[in-house]
């Protein structure tokens, strides 16, 4: 073989393993092509799940229950029935009658009934007989009713009272504070008006 042939051969030769590169890096870089082609399809194809922003709220106190209402007239007859066992002077009944009172009528509203018309010393001289007293109404009537709905309810009588001999007869005048609770009615304030009339000015009268 002469030396174009040789040298021929060679070009050929280079040609055959140049084109052998050419493929492989042309199969090198489709490959890479698609493999970078299917990562961004997936990519694409992937659901996305919008992240609502998270924000604090404070913690709402619970509205106050609105006030039971009360209807005037409902309170008056309560006083009526409540006065029934409240002023009740007679010897074998009135301890009975006023444990009874005392169920419907707050702690301190006892307190300024009995100082007013209920004392122990009263007490001891109506069981014992000493003291005979009787009560006799004349009105008992609504007078207001407040935002809270409560009602006032005022009361007038004549109680008479005999002690050691001696008769006395007094004007009964007196304000009931009466409020519905959910066990039912309560008289939550007492409100002497005769010792408000009597009272020196400036002092302070027994009230609610």
């Amino acid at each position: 073989m002469g030396p174009i042939q040789a040298t021929i051969k060679r070009i050929l030769a280079d040609k055959i393993l140049l084109g052998l590169v050419l493929a492989g890096f042309l199969i090198i870089s489709v490959g890479a092509f698609f493999t970078q082609d299917d990562d961004t399809k997936s990519a694409s194809n992937k659901p996305s799940h919008p992240v609502a922003p998270v924000t604090a709220t404070a913690p709402t106190a619970p509205a106050a229950p609105p006030p039971l209402t009360l209807e005037a007239p409902l309170a008056a007859d309560f006083v009526k029935w409540w006065m029934t066992c409240s002023m009740d002077f007679q010897p074998s009944t009135a301890t009975k009658s006023h444990q009874e009172a005392n169920k419907w009528i707050t702690p301190d509203a006892l307190k300024t009934f009995q100082a007013n018309y209920w004392s122990p010393e009263i007490e001891r001289g109506v069981t014992t007989g000493q003291i005979v007293a009787q009560f006799q109404p004349s009105s008992v009537q609504p007078e207001a009713i407040n935002p809270d709905g409560s009602v006032v309810v005022s009361a007038n009588g004549v109680l008479a009272v005999q002690a050691n001999g001696t008769p006395l007869t007094q004007q009964f005048a007196a304000d009931f504070l009466v409020k519905k609770e959910k066990e039912g009615l309560r008289i939550e304030g007492v409100y002497n008006r005769n010792l408000a009339a009597a009272a020196p000015s400036g002092s302070a009268p027994a009230s609610y």
